[in-house]
């Protein structure tokens, strides 16, 4: 029996409904994930265009999200509480490793991205995680002294001197603190701030630390070693101008019996 012209129409529109509405191929959306984000409102989808200079898998996946971020708030910083917050998370270490191209990292920059700070090593990495690479570069090396931009791993030598620096001003947990003395990290590093600073700088601790400890007044002798003045004074020119390192003013702040940064309370 045929079916009615009108029952056959509604069976061909019905089937042209569905295939309009039916989802993309997945090669579609993987073929464009690279370029497309959803807009900041949420509403529409916007396309952002791949520099030629991206070669960053993480980069090239979060780059749209970046210029959404941009475009709405004013800035790329997306915080850290979706994927694309933690895509750059990522981006952050990545730079901090130096496994960002030096053209990426001018395209962020440009942009305004917050790279990390030598602080915030500490705070956005896992102690666990670290404390495994230091452990390694340790049965590599027989030493816990790296240096602070560590070729090899720039991150894990940050993390090193921020932990001592923590330790310095007992701002480091407890547990984390009995974790390093398990393994017998070294507190005091051989390798800081320079060895033509820190090389002076031990002479002058040193020498004043022992005149405080016998009772002596430090303001008289050091009238008597001119070199040693115009040392402790350049350290302070240095620090009037702000080219005096944060970690270098804390060493001048524990030399003993004077006030560096004031030498009219020598006399």
């Amino acid at each position: 029996m045929a079916r009615p012209w009108r029952t056959v129409l509604a069976v061909l529109l019905a089937a042209s409904a569905a295939t309009a509405f039916a989802p993309a191929p997945r090669w579609r959306h993987q073929n464009h994930i690279s370029c497309a984000a959803a807009s900041p409102s949420g509403d529409a989808e916007q396309t952002a265009e791949l520099p030629s200079a991206v070669v960053s898998p993480v980069l090239a996946q979060v780059y749209p999200a970046l210029v959404a971020h941009k475009e709405q708030y004013g800035n790329c910083n997306i915080p850290l509480g979706n994927p694309d917050g933690k895509r750059c998370k990522t981006l952050r270490r990545l730079h901090f490793q130096n496994k960002l191209t030096e053209e990426e990292t001018a395209l962020l920059e440009e942009m305004g991205f917050r790279f990390h700070s030598f602080e915030d090593v500490y705070y956005e990495c896992d102690f666990d995680e670290m404390l495994g690479r230091l452990l390694n570069y340790h049965l590599k090396t027989g030493t816990f002294q790296i240096a602070k931009k560590h070729p090899e791993d720039p991150e894990l030598g940050a993390w090193v001197t921020m932990l001592r620096r923590l330790y310095r001003t007992d701002d480091l947990p407890t547990i984390q603190v009995q974790k390093l003395d398990a393994v017998g990290f070294e507190w005091v590093s051989t390798r800081k701030c320079g060895s033509s600073f820190m090389s002076k700088y031990r002479e002058v601790l040193s020498y004043l630390s022992k005149v405080v400890e016998a009772g002596g007044d430090v303001r008289e002798l050091l009238y008597e070693d001119n070199d040693m003045i115009k040392w402790i004074d350049a350290q302070r020119a240095a620090y009037e101008n702000g080219k005096l390192s944060e970690s270098r003013v804390q060493y001048m702040d524990e030399l003993p019996g004077i006030d560096w940064k004031n030498p009219s309370s020598w006399a």
